[in-house]
């Protein structure tokens, strides 16, 4: 998922990621767009693995540009500080 090796261990928190679609879910749909227009599934994984605690740790997270991190920046970070 993030071109990992098959063996290399990865500490997703899932419950996180079922948060994070979810969320993104609701925003596509008041938006009108499909949800991989808000994240796709590959940045929501690193975000619920990286566990980004500010704007520069979100930012660094491939798939995540500074129109993203303005317009969904808060909720994301509010979402990984909630977990």
């Amino acid at each position: 998922m993030l071109r990992r090796c098959e063996t290399c261990s990865v500490d997703i928190d899932e419950k996180l990621l079922l948060r994070l679609k979810e969320w993104r879910l609701e925003v596509a749909k008041e938006q009108k767009v499909p949800a991989y227009v808000v994240f796709t599934d590959n940045t929501l994984i690193a975000i619920a693995e990286l566990l980004p605690g500010d704007e520069a740790a979100l930012i660094a997270i491939p798939g995540v540009g500074a129109r993203k991190l303005e317009q969904y920046g808060a909720d994301v970070l509010q979402l990984v500080r909630d977990r």
